[in-house]
């Protein structure tokens, strides 16, 4: 089970049910990855099958966790290779034994909604995103794409192909989950199924509130070109504003690059540092397009308000004038002029993080055991 500070006993109406939990692949430490963690609170003695597992590159909370890997998971080292198997994964997820237990809970987007539990056993799917790559091809950016070159021509001509196959695996779920009621809809849209919001949650104990407020804006992300990270740089030279960058990715040089001497590229911080960079920034800016957004989630436990770009999942966290700001467009200038609005608005942290206290843990945990419960 996880830490002892974090472990929950599963109440007496699951407490003889097996729960088997199934997650697409433990490669990166994002938001999913996350998620699952907190699933695992709900569930503590569910064992997790997933197809590889890189600790080194994920949350340690996973290595108190029972993790058991699929075969060929020797054969990832990055998230890349992780993507690029995914044929295998798909194979083995479909043959994965799970006839010991009495549900089926997957934590997928492209590969562990595949699972074949027998038909007496529920399969119950939480869904971040129906697969982007089948669905959504444009959301890729050059360096996040999982094929190149002849393998991903070949791979598109497989595509319409693969999308029937995805549909039809879904119409085998027995019940679907997902982050919120912008990935609802798109699930509705890709698959014609309805699903139930069980938003992913923060820890609210977790954060806490600055003494004072310091004279720099922060950016949370993962550096690649998709995240828009350029967009708060140039805001913030323009205006001549202190940025603080943690994160890393393929595009760091290239952003260092474009940078001036108000940006500081903080690199990968511990979760201490991170907490202690959310209550002392002005703000968050928050320039990308997100299903969901955990972010923003934590900026606001730490009090401190968001600069977002107006789109996806951040609409149904953030209240605008309360806990932050949005602009409409992705170009500079009105990265700008949102930040200018932000600094003319006395924000007050005590009611910010008053404002998530709905996305706390103990409310997923809830919501999380009642939706399987109900499904038996």
């Amino acid at each position: 089970m996880l830490a002892a500070n974090n472990s929950q006993t599963s109440p007496p109406y699951l407490s003889d049910m097996r729960v088997a939990i199934v997650h697409d692949a433990l490669v990166n430490s994002g938001g999913a990855e996350r998620t699952l963690t907190f699933m695992c609170e709900a569930f503590p003695d569910a064992p997790v099958f997933t197809s590889a597992y890189l600790p080194n590159s994920t949350f340690q909370e996973f290595r108190l966790l029972n993790i058991h890997t699929l075969p060929g998971a020797g054969l990832v080292q990055t998230e890349r290779r992780a993507k690029q198997l995914l044929p295998l994964w798909i194979w083995g997820f479909r043959y994965l034994n799970l006839q010991d237990y009495d549900v089926v809970l997957t934590s997928t987007t492209f590969a562990a909604k595949y699972v074949n539990p027998s038909a007496t056993v529920p399969h119950l799917c939480y869904c971040y995103v129906p697969f982007r790559w089948l669905w959504n091809p444009a959301a890729y950016s050059e360096q996040s794409v999982p094929f190149k070159g002849l393998f991903a021509q070949l791979a598109s001509y497989a595509r319409p192909m693969l999308r029937r196959i995805d549909y039809q695996v879904m119409q085998s779920v027995t019940r679907i989950a997902t982050s919120c009621q912008n990935m609802a809809r798109e699930i509705e849209l890709s698959y014609q199924r309805d699903s139930e919001v069980i938003y992913p949650p923060i820890r609210i104990s977790d954060y806490h509130l600055g003494d004072s407020v310091g004279e720099y804006y922060l950016c949370v992300s993962r550096l690649v070109s998709h995240k828009r990270v350029d967009l708060a740089i140039q805001a913030c030279q323009q205006l001549g504003r202190r940025l603080i960058v943690v994160g890393d990715g393929p595009e760091r040089e290239q952003l260092m690059a474009m940078s001036g001497p108000t940006t500081t590229f903080a690199g990968r911080v511990s979760d201490t540092e991170l907490r202690n960079l959310y209550s002392a920034c002005r703000a968050v800016i928050f320039p990308s397009h997100e299903d969901y957004g955990i972010v923003p989630l934590e900026a606001n436990a730490s009090g401190r308000p968001v600069i977002a770009y107006g789109v996806g999942g951040v609409l149904e966290t953030l209240v605008e004038g309360i806990t932050g700001v949005y602009f409409s467009r992705q170009v500079v200038e009105d990265v700008i002029e949102a930040i200018l609005t932000c600094e003319r608005i006395h924000f007050d942290s005590m009611t910010i993080r008053q404002e998530v206290d709905r996305f706390d843990v103990a409310f997923f945990v809830e919501k999380l055991r009642a939706f399987v419960h109900s499904s038996i």
